[in-house]
Order: structure tokens, then sequence, then C-alpha cells
């Protein structure tokens, strides 16, 4: 494996925290994250942990299953 990097696509995540949150500050109000923390993790800038993503993905309601199409596709 090379030293390339990854750059995740998290459109997918963000258009659907907009579906039910309406802002990503609402969203991140609910997750207890600051809003620069989240903003940074939307932008690919600060990797998301496990906890996180099964936390969002409970209030997102995306079935685990579809787990990589929110948080794994790269561009």
């Amino acid at each position: 494996m090379g030293s390339e990097e990854l750059f995740f696509n998290y459109d997918k995540l963000i258009g659907r925290i907009v579906e039910k949150f309406k802002t990503r500050e609402n969203f991140a109000t609910k997750v207890h994250m600051s809003i620069p923390t989240l903003i940074n993790k939307l932008s690919g800038k600060v990797d998301f942990r496990s906890k996180e993503i099964f936390k969002f993905c409970e209030l997102l309601e995306i079935p685990l299953e579809e787990i990589h199409y929110f948080f794994y596709q790269t561009t």
C-alpha cells in the first residue's frame, strides 16, 4: 500500500443531516459535539470514531447495512 491519502465523500451524510435536523448546527447540538468539530469531520479533516458512526446512524435512521453509503464513499 502506498502513501496515497483517501478522501471520503460525506455528501450523502450531510444531506441526511439536513433532511432530519434542518441544519448541521441542530445536529451538532443533538450529538453533543461542537460545530467546528462536526464541520471538521464532515470535511474529512478529522476522522470519525466508531462510536460516533453508530450514534449518527441511530439519530439519522441509517440502517447498519447502509453505513458504507454514508461514511465510506471515497472521491
